[in-house]
């Protein structure tokens, strides 16, 4: 099997050409590295590189992010091998060339999976603003697709040459699209391995491209991106369903016949857009999603039902305004099922 090394570098030190020896000599691999527009002034330490046996160096006329960086050098990987085994790592000493070998030798083991070299924050030597950014960002992490890690931000990865169309189509152009990538593995259910490895911080981390306003409100915008989609998603079926619920209602005098009617429609109007927009559920796995969708719609339907009519009666109030209350309670029920067991 053969291994290559993606080290996507903006504005990288001079020690670039050290960096991708010291690195072969660790693990025998070709090394791709991608100036992501650098500019003029790093023209020389990118040619010394390039002129290291096992080195290609590519070129983006403009900086396009790191996430961009990374699928240009997965790009060049397809169709080069059958086999082959992609390390990532970032250009700037943080990662030793012995926790990248480890981390290769932990992919072999583990085909089909992500393996991240995950780092300890607890020494004092770590900038508080990586401390902080990564708690946070692990707690939502676990929260928003069932992923436990200590250190979601990680640059060091690797993975077998079976995840590479995937990593390719992942959305997201800079720092968001590793966060993309492992809310990607969750939806495709792709194993994410962690192995720990040594914390490196060059001079506190301030050759890090990382901008702390933008950037984290990028990868905090990946996680907010499902919940917003799926409140858009309701407030469309539940209007189309109100509407619905009214105009039966006023047929048939009926609860519970106007609440089947408007809830078949617009729960199949509701797969469609969450199966295909929302949870990006896979076409081979449809049918289950539907039973499963089918059984929560009807769950719903019934304690819909049940509340508005009481509550319409207790209050007595109109069956529409009960039901707008109701619903809104059943909504947070209805997303946490489908995420964590319709969709899953």
């Amino acid at each position: 099997m053969k291994t290559y090394i993606v080290i996507p570098a903006l504005e990288p030190e001079p020690g670039l050409g050290r960096r991708v020896r010291e690195l072969q000599e660790a693990l025998p691999s070709q090394v791709i590295v991608v100036d992501d527009g650098s500019g003029a002034g790093y023209r020389e330490i990118f040619e010394a590189a390039g002129r290291i046996s096992g080195c290609t160096v590519l070129h983006h006329g403009a900086n396009r992010g790191k996430g961009c960086a990374l699928k240009t050098g997965f790009a060049c990987i397809k169709g080069e091998e059958d086999q082959v085994q992609v390390v990532c790592a970032d250009c700037d000493g943080q990662h030793l060339p012995e926790d990248c070998a480890r981390l290769a030798a932990r992919s072999a083991e583990c085909p089909g999976s992500l393996v991240l070299g995950v780092r300890d924050f607890s020494g004092d030597h770590v900038p508080w603003r990586s401390r902080f950014g990564n708690r946070i960002s692990s707690w939502i992490m676990e929260k928003a697709a069932g992923i436990r890690l200590s250190d979601t931000q990680t640059g060091l990865r690797a993975f077998d040459g079976s995840l590479l169309d995937m990593m390719c189509g992942v959305p997201g152009n800079r720092f968001e699209y590793e966060t993309e990538v492992l809310l990607a593995c969750a939806e495709h259910g792709v194993p994410v391995v962690a192995e720990p490895v040594e914390t490196v911080y060059v001079d506190s981390n301030e050759g890090s491209h990382f901008r702390p306003v933008r950037d984290s409100f990028q990868v905090m915008a990946v996680f907010l991106r499902r919940p917003v989609k799926f409140i858009l998603s309701s407030i469309l079926c539940a209007l189309l369903d109100l509407v619905l619920f009214a105009a039966a209602f006023r047929l048939t005098g009926s609860v519970f016949t106007a609440t089947g009617a408007a809830r078949i429609l617009s729960a199949a109007a509701n797969y469609c857009i969450n199966r295909t927009a929302v949870f990006r559920g896979s076409r081979k796995n449809a049918g289950v999603s539907a039973v499963r969708y089918g059984a929560l719609c009807i769950g719903i339907a019934v304690l819909s039902a049940l509340s508005v009519s009481a509550l319409s009666a207790a209050l007595r109030i109109r069956p529409e305004a009960a039901k707008i209350f109701c619903d809104a309670v059943l909504f947070v029920i209805s997303y946490q099922v489908q995420k964590r067991w319709v969709f899953r």
